[in-house]
């Protein structure tokens, strides 16, 4: 005996349609599944999946529910079905109904077939800069839905919901990817990996990893142009010279105009992201950098130009 709302538990009104409390159990079955959530909230979520099941075993038979809406907690005490075999949504037993939901044969019910979109799955890889400029191989983990072997997909053990996984008729295990990442992606954007989805009957969905780099100590990056520092000292910047700068590939020469000021930036055409041929810039921004310590000669220097400077 009970006395808790079953239509507050599935989130329908009493006016709900079968099909609306049936795809309201689909999605709190799915909502609620221990393996979806982190270990210290299986055990809320195990309640609470039971709840779901036992508020669906109720409404989602006709019979049921109709003790149950006149009956309210004294339900069971209702007279027993006409049919000896219980009812599940739309009058059938439950035999049929799990028939009819997962399309299967006379002799083993089948999961009902999934369209891949509903297989797929949405994730986030980091890369390096230097991995996205030049592309790299990337094994990585993640967490995935495959069948449930115990009641393989159906969600039923006998009479009864699936222990394993709670009636949903899948589980979701770590597996192992390995994904080959082409150059000159930018951050943002998406590939598909075909088929390394989330597996259901007879199809397996496919995987899109979002691309998200990693903060870099040398590079700042805007869009697909980059911007890294240039140390001069004071008589490079104001005579003019070749200094080293850092670009993803590697570092290069660049010629430092004559009379350079700190905060100029230097555009070096197609050194910054983005595919061969379409890539951004890269901009040396301009520091003036100073000896850590002088010689007397090249402190007299100093002072000799600070003279001219007020001359």
């Amino acid at each position: 005996m009970t006395s808790k709302d079953y239509y507050e538990i599935l989130g329908v009104p009493r006016t709900a349609s079968d099909e609306e409390i049936k795809q309201a159990y689909r999605v709190l079955a799915r909502r609620n599944h221990p393996d979806l959530h982190p270990e210290k909230e299986k055990e809320l979520h195990t309640r609470r999946m039971q709840e779901v099941n036992e508020a669906y075993t109720v409404l989602g038979s006709k019979e049921n529910r109709a003790k149950y809406d006149q009956l309210g907690s004294d339900w069971e005490k209702g007279p027993p079905p006409r049919d000896a075999r219980a009812e599940s949504p739309g009058g059938e037993a439950f035999s049929d109904f799990f028939r009819n939901m997962f399309r299967g044969g006379a002799e083993r019910a089948q999961p009902e077939e999934q369209s891949p979109s509903e297989l797929d799955i949405e994730a986030t890889l980091d890369l390096t800069l230097e991995e996205a400029v030049r592309g790299v191989e990337k094994s990585f983990s993640l967490m995935a839905a495959g069948l449930c072997q115990n009641c393989r997909g159906t969600g039923r053990k006998g009479a009864s919901f699936c222990p394993v996984c709670g009636g949903v008729g899948e589980v979701r295990r770590r597996r192992e990817v390995t994904a080959k990442i082409p150059p000159g992606l930018l951050p943002g954007a998406r590939i598909r990996l075909k088929g390394k989805g989330n597996e259901g009957p007879g199809a397996r969905g496919d995987l899109y990893l979002t691309i998200r780099l990693q903060p870099h100590p040398d590079f700042k990056v805007d869009g697909a142009n980059l911007e890294t520092p240039v140390r001069a000292m004071p008589w490079q910047a104001a005579l003019g010279s070749t200094v080293s700068v850092s670009t993803p590939e590697g570092p290069v020469r660049l010629r430092l105009p004559k009379g350079a000021r700190a905060g100029t930036r230097l555009r070096m055409a197609g050194k910054g992201l983005g595919k061969p041929g379409e890539r951004g810039d890269l901009f040396a921004r301009v520091e003036i950098d100073l000896p850590e310590s002088l010689s007397p000669k090249a402190e007299a220097l100093f002072k000799q130009l600070e003279e001219e400077s007020h001359a």
